[in-house]
């Protein structure tokens, strides 16, 4: 019984938490569910000014990060555009981050990821976006297929990472989807703009050796107890 209390000590003091979630780069593909998209709807069209929508198969905690050619900004309302059609995939929560670290070499690679410490929460909630639906391709946006939520902010950040945690109808949806998604300052200038660095992803939590320590854990106290029934 000694023996079993002193490798209990030493096992749970061995086992490391477990790692926080990551935003991971997605790609092209029809894998459903997946971290994927076709391509004619790829995160580009998020922020191309037309009626094109960016679907990820995802479903869930999907969204993109963009660096804006801008640079340095204060984001202090975000809209966002109903897409052509599946109300069901419309998104139904949000999330907005910050961020001023500089990506990894190579970041923007599918399966390539940054930690979600690397940012900072600037604005979350639910979304009711209309069933309404703007036209899909090259067609204009129209405000009133939209949604426009403003919140206090007054840090400046060089990236944003936008994520869509849930969608309207997770049963029936087989994909996120949105038409478009755009940041405004203070004085109602856009944030982002067509050709701006991006990359779509969902965030996913990242493997963690926590696992393997509790694994060993158990291995050990197995261990233990078929020696106490010998």
């Amino acid at each position: 019984m000694r023996i079993f209390k002193a490798l209990l000590v030493v096992a749970l003091f061995a086992v490391p938490s477990f790692a926080q979630d990551v935003f991971q780069v997605g790609d092209a593909g029809f894998v459903i569910p997946g971290n994927n998209w076709p391509g004619g709807e790829n995160p580009t069209f998020v922020i191309d000014g037309f009626g094109q929508k960016y679907l990820n198969f995802g479903q869930e905690n999907t969204g993109f990060i963009v660096t804006p050619s801008l640079g340095s900004t204060v984001a202090t309302s975000l809209q966002l555009w109903a897409a052509n059609d599946a109300v069901e995939r419309d998104p139904a929560s949000y999330q907005v981050w910050g961020t001023n670290a500089t990506a990894p070499a190579g970041f923007g690679s599918p399966g390539d990821t940054l930690p979600i410490s690397a940012f900072t929460p600037i604005s979350v909630g639910d979304l009711a976006l209309p069933d309404t639906r703007n036209a899909g391709g090259d067609a204009a946006l129209e405000d009133a297929n939209s949604q426009t939520i403003t919140f206090e902010n007054t840090d400046a950040y060089s990236s944003y990472l936008v994520v869509f945690p849930t969608v309207k109808d997770i049963g029936a949806a087989n994909s996120m989807q949105i038409a478009e998604v755009q940041l405004f300052d203070a004085a109602g200038g856009g944030i982002f703009a067509p050709g701006d660095a991006i990359v779509g992803g969902q965030v996913v939590p990242e493997p963690s050796s926590g696992l393997l320590g509790a694994m060993s854990l158990l291995s050990i106290m197995l261990f233990v107890r078929k020696r106490r029934n010998k």
